[in-house]
């Protein structure tokens, strides 16, 4: 599961991943196929770290350009000394991510 998240090791067969996040996460969700779920509701274990390893792969996917700019923004911030600026560019990737 683990190389899932950091797009590790695949298959020799395995297609390759779509540009589109948002698609790629449903395609992984299909191939997983259904999720168990307990009777209150909520998803086994199991399930519920491969769901949750699915869709923190893509939201970092669909976050990496914003993520790259912020931190480019960090950097001069952080050669600046400005440690107000630097606070507020963080919290403001926080809050896109």
């Amino acid at each position: 599961m683990l190389s899932y998240l950091w797009g590790g090791k695949k298959a020799a067969n395995a297609e390759k991943e779509n540009d589109n996040p948002e698609l790629a996460m449903r395609t992984a969700m299909d191939l997983h196929g259904d999720f168990n779920t307990r009777i209150d509701g909520t998803l086994e274990y199991e399930d519920f770290l491969v769901f949750r390893a699915i869709i923190t792969r893509q939201a970092g996917r669909g976050f990496a350009a914003k993520r790259a700019e912020l931190n480019e923004k960090k950097l001069i911030c952080f050669r600046e000394k400005n440690q107000q600026e630097y606070v507020a560019t963080f919290r403001e990737g926080q809050v896109e991510y």
